[in-house]
């Protein structure tokens, strides 16, 4: 599981290479398995949460929200404009 894991958190530099750390926790909860993730980025702090009755699901489902998040704050962050020529 831990393997799995790590194949996720290396993908996302792919996306955002400012990040600065990633904390996965695991938790099981009655009948539920949860995966919170929060990823530290430039000026930002990511948070997903999913909830599964099996753990790779979920460990794949919460790292394709954070993946969109990453995007998404990528895309804010960096500017599309051309630098004006001075």
């Amino acid at each position: 599981m831990e393997e799995h894991i790590r194949q996720h958190i290396q993908k996302l530099p792919r996306y955002d290479d400012k990040i600065q750390y990633i904390t996965v926790t695991l938790d099981t909860d009655a009948a539920e398995n949860v995966v919170e993730i929060i990823a530290k980025c430039h000026r930002a702090d990511l948070v997903a949460e999913a909830r599964h009755h099996e753990m790779y699901p979920c460990i794949d489902e919460a790292f394709a929200r954070i993946m969109r998040q990453v995007k998404r704050h990528h895309e804010r962050v960096v500017s599309h404009k051309p630098r004006d020529a001075k």
